[in-house]
């Protein structure tokens, strides 16, 4: 068995702009935001009702990647997801693979045949 991690360069954005910024993940969007300095420390003062839009947002998180040439050559590939928000759709290159709906469990997708040589691109939102 081949592991590709997806640990890298993502990138979340408020759903509706257009500008990608950079993201820590595992993380969120609070923490994100909080990084960046878009954001007030919410557990500072009365802060928590400065930020109560985050909350009331729709956010995505996006990666770019390369499939590894082993990756590729796989017979069967599966996505595997851990942690994902409650509530999200995943979509790799276009193509929607499912939905969450609880956190604490893992998600798998078969992707097979759905990687491409060159760019990747995986979409949570």
């Amino acid at each position: 068995m081949n592991v590709q991690t997806l640990t890298g360069a993502w990138h979340f954005r408020q759903v509706g702009t257009e500008e990608w910024l950079a993201a820590t993940v595992p993380g969120g969007v609070h923490t994100d935001l909080l990084a960046l300095g878009r954001i007030p420390d919410p557990f500072v003062g009365d802060n928590e009702k400065h930020v109560q839009w985050v909350a009331e947002a729709d956010w995505e998180y996006r990666y770019q990647f390369a499939a590894e040439a082993d990756v590729l050559q796989q017979l069967r590939v599966w996505l595997v997801c851990d942690g994902l928000d409650t509530l999200a759709a995943v979509t790799l290159n276009g193509r929607f693979l499912g939905q969450t709906n609880n956190m604490f469990r893992q998600y798998r997708w078969d992707v097979t045949g759905q990687l491409q040589i060159g760019e990747n691109e995986l979409l949570v939102n």
